[in-house]
């Protein structure tokens, strides 16, 4: 569940559930702590930054000699860009991508040793060059995959990733009361900063400026991070497998607010979908465009602008309910079910 904002886990149970996976592949990072200490070590004398190991390839070579071995394999669909290793594996692989490892290192500026950057990228462009299919999660990942690595156009698909949530623990949406005051906006993300949160914040403070009554919950950072301001309410980290608790607190919003500057799909706004919840985002990245379900910003929008924005709301509350209405008809579209269903049409349907 703490691996890779829960998607691993998530895809591989409706994998199971709907007859895409027959097993899933464990290894052990684990078992590398000290072989990563000294690595990093050593990087300073070789004039580079000590950060990188994961990206190495001795060491995806061994963290895949470590998996738990599965009779019978036929074929691999991998959500990491550089597992399986290329060279190891005789299997057809799958990829099934969020970002490409160049957005990674551009879009969310990691910062990476240079002599290590260029061994990644070129290995996952043999790797994607070899596979059966690259499937995105979004149409922004999959332009870069064809323009940054020279995929064939035929061997690059676009699913819809679902929402991180356990399909039987949603019930039927609870209905809108019809009043938007106070006004509650959700923010549920660790990365505060690259997430929007400051931005976010200072949108709330406009809102209560203009006299509107606004509450914004803030789950994921830690509190001492978020400022302690009139109508924010600080919750810290809350533990998905906690289910009902969760849920119950993402219902309550009427907006899920995840205003990004870099991001490639943005689940958390994908669980508000799923949920019917309306959300407000930016236009960047994977992002999911909201459509009729809420408010979609532009990259540069400002405190004022998404505040007028969420203002116009909330003079018109007949605009919130076609918003909740859009959100309801949509939601059932938002389940990993869904996208395994297409997932497994994409195999079935293409022949080796």
């Amino acid at each position: 569940m703490r691996t890779w904002s829960n998607v691993p886990y998530f895809f591989l149970q409706a994998g199971l559930r709907n007859g895409l996976f027959e097993a899933g592949i464990t290894l052990r990072p684990d078992r590398f702590r000290t072989r990563r200490l000294l690595w990093n070590a050593s990087r300073p004398f070789l004039a580079d930054m000590p950060r990188g190991f994961m990206y190495s390839h001795g060491y995806l070579k061994d963290l895949w000699a470590t998996r738990v071995p599965h009779d019978d394999v036929g074929e691999f669909v991998s959500h990491y860009q550089l597992l399986p290793p290329h060279d190891v594996v005789s299997q057809p692989v799958t990829f099934y991508i969020d970002a490409t490892m160049r957005q990674y290192f551009e879009d969310y500026e990691y910062r990476i040793g240079r002599r290590i950057r260029s061994e990644p990228l070129a290995r996952e462009r043999e790797a994607y060059q070899a596979s059966r299919f690259v499937v995105c999660m979004s149409q922004w990942c999959a332009e870069n995959v064809r323009e940054s690595y020279g995929v064939p156009e035929d061997k690059i698909r676009v699913i819809i990733p679902g929402a991180n949530i356990t399909e039987s623990a949603i019930t039927d949406a609870p209905v809108w009361d019809g009043t938007l005051t106070p006004l509650r906006l959700g923010y549920i993300g660790v990365d505060w900063e690259r997430k929007g949160g400051p931005l976010l914040i200072d949108a709330v403070e406009r809102l209560r400026a203009m006299g509107h009554d606004v509450e914004l919950v803030v789950i994921g950072p830690d509190p001492s991070r978020v400022p302690d301001r009139p109508g924010i309410r600080r919750l810290g980290y809350v533990d998905k497998t906690h289910g009902p608790r969760l849920l119950e607190l993402m219902r309550s919003f009427h907006f899920g607010c995840l205003l990004s500057s870099a991001e490639a799909s943005g689940f958390f706004s994908l669980e508000c979908l799923r949920l019917g919840v309306p959300i407000i985002v930016t236009a960047v990245g994977g992002l999911e465009d909201p459509g009729e379900a809420g408010i979609r910003v532009s990259a540069g929008a400002t405190a004022d602008d998404i505040a007028e924005e969420i203002a116009l709301v909330l003079r018109e509350p007949e605009r919130y309910a076609r918003m909740r209405e859009a959100g309801s008809r949509g939601a059932a579209f938002y389940s990993w079910d869904r996208t395994v269903r297409e997932f497994r049409t994409l195999l079935d349907e293409s022949p080796h």
